[in-house]
């Protein structure tokens, strides 16, 4: 299928050519600003999540925490696809070490990866490989319920294409940080876990992150597909291996946001390298190494965004001010532009207005909504308009794609019910019910001159 990555998620327009704002002091009335909206955002109407959890550092300490609804500052969330900025560090680490180079193929350090020989590291980072994404395919076929090792992962991928010549362009892969995350234990000796306890997790100073479901007696946030929705179905993790496994507080987040912008992890020149190695994406952000950056307002802001079945997270960092900015929800259809917006006016109140800020979310367009269920229905036909797609998708919409995507979803019958979930700056969400009962969450992402440049099934649903 067409590949889309979760976009940072900022709710507003970038003006030309700001100076760069300072940070403020978060004053007694800013926190008084900041209870007031982010609880309203917690409960179980439209638009709100059971349980809302954020955290604010600032060069490296601590200076807001918040825990709304169903929650407590240590309850621990998924993090979903954040947990691939911790692998990418893992492998910057190895490289700083020159133990892992950039610019080898990925056969120099796993043969038995799937095109090793034609893929790099640097472009597995930058989602760049063009190695299929296994994770829509394995979730809409419901093999997520069972577990599996990362070398099954890897078997299940075996089988398919390339779906570009790597190097290319930008092209999200969940199965690049498996590998990825494989290349870490091959080289080092030890698990993934083992390592990044030892090498992220320990000098970064967190206490409640952990890669897999946390131990038993942690305080788990219960996921809901909506606010007033019933607890979601849960997931083996064992399929999110190294690329959306971690589980971790707000604050933790946070403090490992610390640990990356003050040179405990990576040296500064590493940091910066993340930053600089990136690649334009059709999407408003550019992908670097294990990062998802944008600028708007005078800001350059670096993080990365992510979405599991019952949960969204964000984790925004701004560098030119030691911020770091981390959301938890229990909810998946919460759109978490609206904390950032809420956080960004208390500590950049020249950059979002506080009076700016509102709390009854993104309305659905019905006019977007319309072309969702052209596009999908053209899909699941065989018969897309391709003309109303952006060039990227247009050229990725090859005669043999749209067969092989008509073939895998015909099975889950015709289009009974479409639901909007949320949209921010990454696209729309809906929720999809099939004939034969199936539901899938999909992403719809509209590009340059409002063409679609992405119809994909969420791969962190």
């Amino acid at each position: 299928m067409l590949s889309l990555a979760l976009a940072l998620a900022l709710a507003f327009a970038p003006p030309d050519g700001p100076p760069t704002p300072e940070p403020a002091i978060l004053t007694p009335a800013a926190r008084e600003f900041l209870e007031a909206n982010l609880g309203a955002l917690a409960g179980t109407s439209s638009g709100q999540a059971p349980a809302v959890q954020t955290a604010v550092f600032e060069n490296g300490r601590s200076t807001f925490s918040g825990a709304y609804g169903a929650v407590t500052p240590d309850t621990r969330f998924p993090i979903a696809s954040i947990t691939k900025m911790f692998t990418a560090v893992a492998i910057m680490q190895l490289v700083e070490q020159h133990r892992v180079d950039l610019n080898a193929p990925v056969a120099t350090y796993l043969p038995s990866a799937p095109k090793s020989h034609a893929v790099t590291v640097r472009q597995l980072l930058q989602h760049t490989s063009g190695v299929w994404d296994y994770l829509p395919s394995a979730l809409a076929g419901g093999l997520d319920k069972k577990p599996v090792t990362p070398q099954g992962i890897l078997a299940y991928v075996l089988p398919h294409r390339l779906i570009q010549t790597p190097g290319i362009r930008y092209a999200y892969s969940n199965t690049g940080y498996v590998i990825l995350g494989l290349i870490v234990e091959h080289v080092t000796g030890m698990s993934l876990a083992a390592y990044e306890q030892r090498a992220i997790f320990t000098p970064a100073g967190l206490t409640e992150t952990t890669i897999g479901p946390p131990p038993p007696g942690a305080l788990v946030a219960a996921g809901h597909m909506t606010g007033s929705g019933a607890v979601a179905g849960i997931q083996n993790y064992s399929w999110l291996y190294a690329n959306g496994d971690i589980f971790s507080t707000a604050s933790d987040l946070a403090r490992f946001d610390a640990a990356l912008m003050n040179g405990t992890l990576v040296s500064p020149a590493t940091f910066a390298l993340m930053q600089s190695e990136s690649v334009e994406t059709d999407e408003h952000f550019r992908q670097g190494l294990g990062l998802m950056m944008t600028d708007a307002g005078g800001l350059h802001f670096v993080g990365y965004h992510g979405g599991v079945a019952g949960f969204e997270s964000e984790n925004e960092l701004v560098p030119s001010g030691g911020v770091a900015m981390t959301v938890l929800a229990s909810s998946f259809n919460f759109n978490t532009a609206r904390v950032d917006d809420i956080l960004l006016a208390a500590i950049f109140p020249t950059f979002v207005s506080p009076d700016a800020v509102a709390n009854d979310g993104r309305k659905e367009d019905p006019a977007i909504t319309g072309r969702f269920k052209d596009a999908l229905n053209g899909i699941i036909a065989g018969t897309p308009d391709l003309d109303q797609y952006d060039t990227s998708a247009h050229d990725a919409l090859t005669p043999a794609v749209i067969a092989q995507v008509s073939a895998q979803l015909k099975p889950l019958g015709a289009v009974a019910r479409v639901d909007y979930v949320s949209h921010n700056n990454a696209g729309y969400r809906y929720r999809v019910t099939f004939s034969s009962g199936s539901v899938l969450i999909w992403l719809f992402t509209l590009g340059t001159h409002g063409k679609i440049a992405g119809l994909v099934v969420d791969p962190q649903q």
